[in-house]
């Protein structure tokens, strides 16, 4: 195996190691969440930005606002590796597609730090929101997303969409629509 392909490849092993574990490290705090955690932080706490890993068109370049104020918002926590991930993304880009963008926000977050392979994954799954890198973790700490794919909807005010925890289980495209479209007719 040529040393490129080496590197990579172990970089790749590196990092899903690492999120694997935090994801393990996570099932083993307590179950309790704080304010935070749960979405319930003040308004200003929720004004947390990361670093777009893919803009081209009409995908930001930049820091991407992850609970823009007004709007219904889906934060999807995702990995490039992760089957139930892949097999989403048909779902968001049919979500994508039946909201506005001025009331509905969706972003994934990935904790990866190749961007190379993060944008592949875009184009191959055909991403038309906004993806951002956590590298540090901070969202995923905030919102205690510890395994994936985690997804969380919060309504225009911010309030998550299941009463005290923003965390839905939806997976399919039909799931997500009958939890966003009261949301979005609220909004």
């Amino acid at each position: 195996m040529p040393s490129s392909y080496r590197r990579s490849f172990l970089g790749a092993c590196s990092t899903a190691l690492g999120v694997g574990l935090a994801g393990c490290a996570g099932r083993f705090t307590s179950s309790t969440r704080t304010d935070a955690a749960s979405g319930a932080a003040a308004s200003a706490g929720d004004q947390l930005a990361l670093p777009s890993a893919v803009s081209r068109n009409d995908l930001p370049d930049g820091d991407v606002v992850l609970k823009p104020d007004g709007k219904v918002v889906l934060l999807n926590f995702f990995t490039t590796w992760c089957r139930p991930c892949q097999e989403e993304m048909p779902a968001f880009r049919r979500l994508r597609a039946e909201y506005d963008t001025e009331t509905f926000h969706i972003v994934s977050i990935t904790p990866e730090v190749d961007e190379k392979l993060i944008r592949k994954f875009w184009t191959e799954y055909e991403g038309t929101w906004p993806v951002v890198t956590d590298p540090s973790l901070v969202a995923t700490d905030r919102w205690d997303a510890n395994s994936y794919p985690t997804n969380l909807v919060f309504d225009a005010d911010g309030t998550p969409a299941s009463g005290d925890d923003p965390e839905v289980r939806a997976r399919s495209f039909e799931e997500f629509k009958s939890v966003v479209d009261p949301l979005v007719a609220e909004a």
